[in-house]
């Protein structure tokens, strides 16, 4: 990055920890961990280091043309391309106090880089992104004024695990672990000077366990076009995003076994396309059905949005905001999801998005979508205006902006808690 010119003020410098390499923009995660990333590049001269899965070499164009370096670390942290070392890390945390969630996360190599990178460089801000990232702040230096980003509330997801859990085994671990994670995030949380939550109803929670100091940071979605609405001729149903976490796994084997057939029985030309990478083998054998589509990975989404009648999110474990949702309602398709996937948008009834729980009527919402035009083009401009209003870049700006004057002042008073 070029140097600014002779005279000119100085941008302040930021050092950005992400537990994820924010690229390409495949998952939610990433999603708006770059978001953050590129609200932060507008104020500071950021120098990111990220940890990232090894599976092939990164693509850093984009990142380095916003930020003042980009540094990889690979850590294999992922379960299902690293089966057995994480398993060792699994049995390794049943046996201590440190949630799974967090122990996968530990890198020798990446609190060298952090040091080294401290060392060398005097930063205004320490900035940590996702839980897995939170325990490197006890690396800042107390001149650093330090800020997280919770995209979920941990412990409040295995919570929700737990109640959905059928399996003895599954229900006892996700218990186990909702334990070790309350105790984590008040811990670790609580050494902020603010807390950036994507949710009133993660700050809320956080609150509940002792963290108060949160900001609560709207996510920008997606431009939103100008093209007319116009409802598509097929009956097709469309679910975005990342298939990898078990919880997108559950729901949408739920949809398949609870909510399908009874759209069917009124749609039985209904189609459902599944577009996201990492889809496990319960949700590839899906695409044995003539009439389901597991797509994968997809850089384009405006072909599958502009075919798809009707997107859903029918998760029943999930926390923060889905991104995939932004998605939706900014491109102008009408969505029905649980309120789970619903957490966190302060969504009216009908305002891009119908929330529902049960399977009889979270048919009967898609199957009305999917056959009255007049409620499918009501409700995608209802969605529309309400992303103008609540879900642009200039509200995340602002709101960082508000959160990093009070970090400041909390560092200023010497209020973090020590190690």
């Amino acid at each position: 990055m070029p140097e600014a010119p002779s005279g000119a003020a100085r941008k302040p410098r930021a050092l950005f920890l992400s537990a994820d390499l924010p690229w390409p923009r495949d998952g939610g995660g990433r999603i708006a961990t770059l978001h953050i990333l590129e609200s932060m590049c507008r104020r500071y001269d950021v120098d990111l280091v990220a940890m990232a899965d090894p599976v092939c070499k990164p693509d850093l164009e984009y990142l380095r043309s916003i930020c003042h370096s980009v540094e990889v670390v690979p850590i294999p942290f992922t379960f299902g391309r690293h089966r057995l070392r994480q398993l060792g890390v699994l049995l390794r945390s049943l046996a201590s106090n440190e949630p799974y969630r967090l122990r996968k996360f530990r890198s020798e190599r990446f609190e060298a880089t952090v040091r080294r990178r401290l060392e060398e460089a005097t930063y205004d801000v320490v900035h940590c992104d996702q839980f897995g990232a939170v325990p490197y702040v006890r690396l800042a230096p107390a001149s650093a004024v330090t800020t997280a980003a919770h995209h979920n509330v941990e412990s409040d997801i295995y919570r929700l695990a737990a109640q959905q859990a059928t399996n003895p085994l599954r229900k006892w671990f996700a218990a186990n672990e909702r334990w070790k994670l309350a105790r984590a995030e008040r811990t670790w949380l609580g050494r902020f000077d603010r807390v950036f939550v994507l949710a009133v109803d993660d700050a809320d929670l956080l609150r509940d366990l002792g963290v108060d100091r949160t900001t609560v940071i709207p996510m920008p979605a997606p431009a939103v076009g100008a093209q007319n609405l116009v409802p598509p001729a097929g009956h097709c149903i469309l679910t975005l995003g990342s298939m990898s976490w078990y919880g997108v796994t559950d729901g949408l084997l739920w949809f398949h076994d609870q909510v399908l057939p009874r759209v069917r029985a009124a749609v039985p030309d209904v189609e459902w396309e599944l577009v996201g990478p990492n889809a496990p083998a319960a949700i590839r054998r899906l695409s044995l059905d003539p009439q389901i589509l597991v797509t994968g990975y997809a850089e384009v989404l405006a072909p599958h949005v502009a075919r798809a009648r009707v997107g859903i999110v029918p998760l029943r474990i999930a926390g923060g905001v889905r991104m995939k949702l932004l998605d939706f309602l900014a491109r102008g398709l009408p969505t029905v999801s649980t309120s789970v996937g619903a957490r966190g948008l302060e969504l009216p009834e009908g305002a891009g998005c119908y929330q529902r729980d049960d399977p009889d009527s979270f048919a009967d919402v898609v199957v009305a979508l999917l056959t009255d035009d007049k409620r499918w083009l009501e409700v995608a401009a209802a969605g529309r205006r309400f992303i103008l209003e609540h879900h642009c870049v200039a509200n995340l700006d602002a709101a960082i902006k508000d959160g990093m004057l009070l970090a400041r002042q909390q560092n200023r008073a010497g209020g973090r808690a020590a190690e």
